[in-house]
C-alpha cells in the first residue's frame, strides 16, 4: 500500500455549520464557530495508518481565497483532496475540485457532507472533476479508498467508472465508537475556535452518534441512524483529559444530538470528570424530556455551564405534527430545573412549519417570553432532502423555486406554510427581534450575565451583528 498525502479542506465559501444535521450559515447566529470535526476524524484515521494529512479551514483563516487554495495545493502536492460541504454551498465548494484537477489531474477529489449522503449521484453530476462522494459515516470508507481497494468493493460511496456514475452498497454504522482515534486537533488552528462570551479556546467532543428522536425536519437519523451509539464514558473523558493536557483547552461543546439521553451514562461521565479534577467548562445539547434534577445537578458539578434545548414551538399541535415528541409542560419543567441548578439555557424555536399560522407563531413567541431562557434563536426551517418534512413540503408545493440555490440562513425563508407566504414568515422572523431580543427585560438579563469586560464586549458585538442582519434582511 502506497502512502497518500491527504489535504482536507473547508472551502472558502463562507462560515457554516457543516455538521451533517445542521448546515446553516453562521451569519447573525449566536453560537460559536466549531472546528470541522468530521474531517479531523477522517484525518486521524488516515494518520494512524501512515498517511500524511493536512487540514485547512479556509473560512476561519484571515485573507483566505481561492488563490490561497490554489497555492496550498501546489505547495502540499496532495494525492487526495477531501472537501467538507453543505447542501447550499456545494456548487461553490466544488470549485476546489476543478482547481485541484487543473494543477494535477491525478489528485483524487472527494466530497463529504450531509448532502453527499442524501444526494451523492447529483453531486457527481454537478461537477465532472469530483471523483467520489462519501455516503454515511466516512472514516473507514476513506481508509479503504486510501488503501487502494477497488472502488466497486468500497461500501458507502458514489464514484465514476468509465464515464458512468456508480453507487455502492450502504456501509454499516460503526457500532463501537471507541475504536476511532481522537480527532487530529494538532492539524487545526485551535485559536480560531472560541467561546462566544469569553473568547477562550473551545473545542468540540463527539460523545455519541445516532438519534432515536423522530423530528420530521432533522437530518440526524437520516445520516447517522436512529440507534443511539454512545462512546464509553471513560473514552470520552480520556479525550477531555487529552485536550486539557496536550492543548490546555478547558472549554468544550459536546456534539451529540441529545447528550442527556442515557441518565446513567451522563452521570458516569460527570463523576469521571470530577474524579480526574479536570477543571473544565462545557456546553451540551439536550431534550426537555431527557433531563431531571439529578442529571442536571451532576452536570453542573462537572463544569457544565449551559444546556441547549430544542423547544421549537409554543403550540402543542405543531409539536405533535412535527413529531417532536415533547410537551409544553416538559419544556417549562426542563427550564425550571436548569435554572434551579444555576445552569444557563439556550433554546431554539422553529417557525414556518407547514401547519404554522401567524397565531401559532405568536404563541411560540409568547412561550419564549414565558420560559425566559438566557439565550435563544428563532429559526426558519429548511426542507433537507431525505427528511419527512421535505417530502411533505415538496408534495404540497411549499418549497420556493431556487430554494437550493440560496445560502441557508435564518433570515430569508425558502418555504411557505399552508397559511403564510415566505414574505410573511420573513416578517415574523424580523418581528421576533423586537418582540424577544430588544425588550428591556431581556437586555437587562443579558447585561446581568456579563461577568467581565470581554464578555460585555462580545455580547454587545453579537447584538449589533444580529440587529444588522435583521435590517439587512429587511432591505433584501
Amino acid at each position: 500500500m502506497s502512502s497518500h498525502r491527504a489535504f482536507f479542506i473547508v472551502p472558502p465559501t463562507g462560515l457554516f455549520y457543516r455538521d451533517d444535521r445542521c448546515q446553516v450559515s453562521l451569519a447573525g447566529v449566536s453560537n460559536a464557530i466549531r472546528p470541522p470535526l468530521d474531517i479531523a476524524y477522517m484525518s486521524a484515521v488516515l494518520e494512524e495508518n501512515g498517511h500524511l494529512c493536512r487540514i485547512k479551514d479556509y473560512p476561519v483563516e484571515d485573507g483566505s481565497s481561492w488563490e490561497t487554495v490554489k497555492e496550498d495545493i501546489r505547495v502540499f502536492s496532495p494525492t487526495m483532496l477531501i472537501i467538507y460541504t453543505t447542501i447550499t454551498s456545494i456548487k461553490d465548494d466544488l470549485i476546489a475540485c476543478r482547481i485541484a484537477k487543473e494543477i494535477d489531474p491525478d489528485i483524487i477529489t472527494i466530497a463529504k457532507g450531509g448532502d453527499t449522503t442524501i444526494s451523492p449521484v447529483e453531486r457527481l453530476e454537478m461537477c465532472e472533476q469530483l471523483d467520489i462522494a462519501l455516503i454515511g459515516e466516512p472514516e473507514l470508507t476513506l481508509l479503504e479508498i486510501a488503501r487502494g481497494i477497488n472502488l466497486k468493493d468500497v461500501t458507502g460511496i458514489c464514484y465514476r467508472e468509465n464515464g458512468k456514475i456508480r453507487r455502492t452498497a450502504k456501509r454499516p454504522f460503526i457500532e463501537n465508537l471507541d475504536t476511532l482515534p481522537f480527532p487530529s486537533r494538532h492539524l487545526m488552528n485551535q485559536n480560531k475556535y472560541v467561546r462566544p462570551d469569553t473568547g477562550e479556546i473551545q473545542t468540540t467532543i463527539q460523545s455519541s452518534r445516532g438519534c432515536p428522536a423522530k423530528c420530521i425536519y432533522c437530518l440526524s437519523s437520516v445520516v447517522t441512524g436512529s440507534n443511539l451509539r454512545l462512546r464509553s464514558p471513560g473514552n470520552v473523558v480520556d479525550e477531555l483529559e487529552h485536550c486539557v493536557k496536550e492543548y490546555n483547552i478547558r472549554n468544550f461543546f459536546f456534539r451529540a444530538d441529545t447528550f442527556t439521553w442515557d441518565k446513567e451514562w451522563v452521570i458516569t461521565v460527570c463523576k469521571d470528570i470530577i474524579d480526574r479534577k479536570l477543571d473544565i467548562e462545557w456546553v451540551a445539547n439536550s431534550r426537555v424530556n431527557t433531563v431531571d434534577e439529578e442529571r442536571l445537578m451532576w452536570m453542573k458539578k462537572a463544569g457544565c455551564w449551559l444546556v441547549s434545548f430544542g423547544v421549537e414551538s409554543g403550540n402543542q399541535d405543531i409539536l405533535d405534527k412535527t413529531q417532536k415528541g415533547i410537551t409544553l409542560e416538559e419544556s417549562r419543567e426542563a427550564l425550571r430545573l436548569a435554572k434551579k441548578q444555576k445552569l444557563k439555557t439556550f433554546v431554539t424555536y422553529l417557525i414556518g412549519m407547514p401547519w404554522d399560522t401567524e397565531e401559532t407563531i405568536m404563541q411560540t413567541f409568547d412561550f419564549a417570553r414565558e420560559i425566559d431562557s438566557d439565550f435563544f434563536e428563532v429559526i426558519l426551517p429548511f426542507p433537507f432532502p431525505g427528511t419527512k418534512y421535505y417530502h411533505i413540503a415538496k408534495r404540497d408545493g411549499l418549497i420556493l423555486d431556487g430554494a437550493y440555490d440560496k445560502i441557508y440562513d435564518h433570515f430569508n425563508s425558502v418555504v411557505r406554510t399552508y397559511h403564510l407566504s415566505a414574505e410573511e414568515l420573513n416578517h415574523l422572523k424580523k418581528k421576533s427581534f423586537w418582540y424577544l431580543y430588544a425588550r428591556p427585560k431581556y437586555v437587562k438579563k443579558i447585561l446581568s450575565l456579563c461577568n467581565s469586560p470581554r464578555a460585555f464586549k462580545n455580547y454587545l458585538s453579537f447584538g449589533v451583528s444580529k440587529m444588522k442582519s435583521h435590517f439587512a434582511s429587511s432591505r433584501s
